[in-house]
């Protein structure tokens, strides 16, 4: 199970790429992620995440894949133990210093780290959280890691992006600039099989005509409509995935909540 095109390059190349890419153009996507994540759009699929994990303040969370540490933020706001990797030097120090805006000081552990060798002993976590980084990897490797660091009875959520919403879709064909050349957006199937690898799994799907709603957020006076309508239609998408589960597969993004 692979994630990512069959290049023929070794994977040191591909991480490689991986890491020059968001050092140097990843800054090019901050203004649209900010339009797209911007809260409250995705509170539902963050928070169900971390819920679901169930963190001890006395035990070791890890979160892979951090970026400029929002959700990192919200590990310190719980008071959980959490170790925060991410490829890019350029978006830990983004972190850092959100950390410090947000807390004053930067108390938390990051680390630079390839999620594909993670640099920790096996049985380190009681938790993992991984937002937006498997389809980035080789899959077969990612769920080995995973399975080594995590404990016994441990608990793991991994939020992606799929790959057949129609207008999400249109967007990365419109816009290839802002994105390496070897990332995937995982097929549902995929992800499915991916969480069935786990000894205890369920996948849930976000966003079907959720989307449509962003047309409010363009306008400057139109967010409170966005709000409305964005949490409108997430209803009626969660009803839409229950009556026809094959809509599951046009879903904008999908998370496993597993144990190991």
């Amino acid at each position: 199970m692979k994630s990512g095109p069959q290049t023929g390059r070794s994977r040191q190349e591909v991480i490689q790429n991986e890491l020059m890419w968001h050092e140097e153009e990843a800054h090019r996507r901050m203004p649209i992620d900010e339009f797209l994540y911007a809260p409250p759009a995705f509170e539902p699929v963050i928070d169900g995440g971390i819920a679901f994990l169930e963190a001890k303040p006395e035990k070791w969370l890890l979160e892979v894949g951090c970026g400029e540490g929002k959700e990192s933020v919200k590990f310190r706001e719980q008071g959980l133990k959490a170790v925060s990797i991410d490829l890019s030097h350029v978006q830990l120090q983004r972190a850092q210093e959100l950390m410090q805006e947000k807390f004053g000081d930067g108390a938390m552990f990051f680390v630079q780290a390839n999620a594909e060798e993670l640099p920790f002993a096996r049985d380190s976590f009681q938790a993992i959280y991984a937002k937006a980084v498997l389809h980035h990897l080789d899959m077969d490797i990612a769920y080995e890691e995973f399975e080594r660091t995590l404990m016994e009875d441990g608990r793991i959520s991994i939020t992606e992006p799929l790959a057949h919403h129609p207008i999400i879709q249109f967007g990365r064909f419109a816009t290839p600039q802002l994105r390496t050349r070897d990332e995937r957006p995982i097929p549902f199937d995929e992800f499915e099989q991916f969480a069935a690898r786990f000894s205890q799994s369920e996948v849930n799907t976000f966003f079907l005509l959720a989307p449509l709603a962003y047309i409010f957020r363009v306008s400057p006076k139109g967010e409170r409509l966005f709000r409305k309508t964005h949490t409108f239609l997430q209803r009626v998408d969660a009803r839409l995935f229950r009556t026809f589960p094959f809509l599951r597969r046009f879903a904008w993004y999908s998370i496993i909540k597993a144990n190991i």
